[in-house]
């Protein structure tokens, strides 16, 4: 009797190391699928000419037309290096700024189509990589929380450079977006930042994580996954799937905002540009939509009503 008393513990103690491993096997799997998601070579700053080609962008005569200077910044949060180009019409740094946000498989350069706009509009532009991306080399990517004080770092940096009296902007495009939309609940930003501008922004990493789960067609259930990778992100970095969720950031912010979307968006859904535009709670914002352009791809197929919606609302809330 007790030997088989004994045999049942035993399989009861198998049972539970079992499901523990595969718990965290499973959730190990979702941490690197999801804080792992691209690298440096990926978004290696070689590859962005021919990206920018297919765009219709002419680099060359973008880089004779302005001033370009890569500069480098250390992270107050982790100490990594944060690469950007600094570009200015004439080299003078006192001057209205705007600082762009890549998104996710992007890096600084992908961003000079729309830092062409704004230098255009006599705005100087900070373009700088996100973590794993171009020539940052920082492991992780956090869909916008670690992220965040990267942003505020070169707010900060700006403050160091401009006068009082010129207006700080920041943009930012999907997995920038978040990043930006994050940041925006900071009282770095409330104090320093004019305005923003989240084109496609990401809203909800669960919602997105989930989705991709559900495309794997594993054998395990989709909600099982979740809470493994949330666990296992609470434990290696030390915050959860619900930390990043860009509407209770910017609930807080009193910057003035403009959200950028399409319906037709099938990576960053139209409802969460929706949701970050009823999140503010201030009513200097905006909300620009349009029907039928892909995602984050406004700004090429809609240029000139981009720029008007843009360059309207920079007006009214500067």
């Amino acid at each position: 009797m007790k030997k088989i008393k004994f045999i049942g513990i035993m399989i009861l103690i198998y049972l539970i190391l079992g499901i523990i491993a595969t718990g965290y096997l499973t959730g190990d799997g979702v941490f690197k699928e999801t804080m792992q998601i691209v690298t440096n070579k990926e978004t290696s700053i070689a590859n962005s000419p021919i990206y920018l080609m297919k765009k219709g962008f002419d680099l060359e005569a973008f880089k004779s037309e302005y001033t370009i200077e890569t500069i480098h910044i250390n992270s107050t949060l982790d100490g990594h290096m944060i690469p950007a180009d600094y570009i200015t019409a004439n080299g003078d740094k006192n001057s209205d700024t705007i600082v762009l946000v890549h998104g996710l498989w992007g890096n600084r350069l992908t961003v000079y189509p729309m830092a062409k706009m704004f230098l255009e509009k006599g705005y100087n532009v900070i373009a700088y990589d996100q973590r794993s991306s171009g020539d940052n080399t920082a492991l992780y990517t956090t869909f916008g929380y670690w992220e965040s004080h990267d942003l505020g770092d070169y707010v900060a940096y700006l403050n160091t450079l401009v006068d009082e009296d010129k207006s700080i902007g920041i943009w930012g495009t999907s997995f920038g977006g978040a990043t930006v939309g994050i940041y925006l609940g900071s009282k770095s930003a409330n104090d320093s930042v004019n305005f923003a501008i989240l084109d496609c922004p990401v809203s909800n990493m669960r919602y997105l994580i989930s989705r991709e789960m559900e495309k794997m067609n594993m054998d395990l259930p989709v909600n099982f996954m979740m809470a493994m990778g949330n666990l296992v992100t609470k434990a290696k970095l030390g915050f959860s799937y619900d930390d990043t969720d860009v509407n209770e950031y910017i609930r807080k912010t009193n910057v003035p905002v403009l959200i950028i979307n399409t319906k037709a968006d099938q990576i960053t859904p139209y409802f969460m540009g929706e949701d970050i535009y009823h999140s503010i709670s201030h009513t200097n914002k905006k909300i620009f939509t349009v029907d039928d352009s892909e995602h984050a791809n406004i700004f090429y197929e809609y240029n000139d009503l981009y720029e008007h919606n843009v360059m309207t609302f920079i007006k009214d809330f500067e």
